[in-house]
């Protein structure tokens, strides 16, 4: 197949991707985790196969029962943690938002009365009176109630309780066979393209699903041991939910620290020893999460530079929403094998010729 043929191929399939993503990104996202999962594991039922020469619907459904097992599991453990924590953090508010008004808002109105500016000399009454504040407090309440009683939400939630494990089961059982149906039902011109496309396309979402889960786990365990020892309230959770948040890139991180530095904020005054202590702490984190521990799980695998990374998260973002953001990464990193290989492929024929 010419250069030519092969690029329009991928400009079509991709554009048509593009679309139909588009118009099922409100109830895409069970569909988009169940494929993770089943990536995720598929070597186990492979290995599962050739141990124990074993059908692959037996194999399949023995790995997915013992997955949803343990994940019942973990969720029985771990969300009544986070649960607690939020409760105990949210609890906290009120002794946070009278600590500020004791300690640091008498400053801030002194600091504007200097420079001959007038505002309310009670940070409470600030907050009663202005019309921000209230007006976003009930944007937040009123969007929370949407979100939490929309139709998309509560079909989501049902989808990933009931769906999802036959979805993986299906993908997982049949997912040789719908690549093939999906190639033969293309003209044959275009079968051994697809293949190709499809291939990339079943690494990048490996390479990214499997890495990504070890370095969650890894600075979950990093920032909630590290912040703990550090005696910042909340910090084992502030930690772990950094670690869990990372794979939003640049956005996670940045929750939690922020997060942390509100709450060191508060609980020492501006101690800058204690506060760098915990900005220090993100910092050695940014450090090897981007220098060793994505270069290493993920970048090898999916080969992403992380300029294409942002422009990822922005592109992706302003399609599909929150979704395009959280999923911005392995979308990218299919985008970028597929363009790659295109530029591949250009360039071996130019050398040829």
């Amino acid at each position: 197949m010419k250069v030519k043929d092969k690029a329009l191929f991928l400009i079509i399939f991709g554009i048509v991707t593009l679309f139909l993503l588009y118009k099922i990104r409100l109830f895409i996202a069970p569909f988009v985790l169940s494929v993770a999962v089943a990536h995720l594991l598929n070597p186990l039922v492979i290995i599962f196969i050739n141990k124990l020469k074993v059908s692959r619907v037996v194999a399949s459904s023995v790995i997915v029962g013992v997955f949803f097992v343990l994940f019942i599991i973990f969720c029985a453990i771990f969300i009544p943690f986070i649960y607690s924590q939020s409760i105990i953090l949210l609890n906290s508010i009120p002794d946070y938002l009278e600590y500020f008004s004791s300690n640091f808002y008498p400053n801030i109105v002194e600091f504007f009365n200097k420079i001959n500016v007038e505002i309310e000399h009670d940070f409470f009454d600030l907050i009663k009176n202005n019309q921000l504040f209230t007006d976003g407090a009930g944007l937040l309440g009123s969007f929370l109630s949407k979100a939490i009683n929309s139709t998309t939400f509560l079909i989501n939630i049902l989808s990933i309780i009931f769906i999802m494990p036959v979805l993986i089961f299906y993908l997982l059982k049949d997912w040789n066979s719908i690549i093939g149906k999906v190639i033969f039902f293309l003209p044959k011109k275009y079968s051994y393209q697809a293949k190709t496309v499809l291939t990339l396309i079943d690494k990048a979402i490996s390479g990214f699903v499997r890495g990504q889960i070890n370095v969650c786990i890894i600075l979950a365990l990093y920032y909630g041991i590290l912040l703990g020892l550090l005696g910042l309230n909340h910090g084992i959770f502030i930690g772990v939910l950094t670690g869990i948040l990372s794979f939003v890139p640049y956005i996670g991180y940045g929750i939690g620290i922020t997060t942390a530095i509100i709450v060191a904020i508060f609980q020492w005054g501006f101690s800058f020893f204690d506060i760098g202590l915990v900005v220090v702490v993100y910092l050695l984190g940014q450090i090897i999460e981007s220098s060793f521990l994505v270069p290493n799980l993920i970048g090898k695998k999916i080969n992403l530079h992380p300029l294409w990374m942002i422009f990822g998260i922005f592109f992706f973002g302003s399609i599909f929403g929150f979704l395009g953001v959280v999923f911005s990464v392995p979308l990218t990193a299919i985008s970028a094998s597929i363009i790659r290989y295109v530029f591949n492929n250009k360039y071996n024929q130019i050398k040829n010729d």
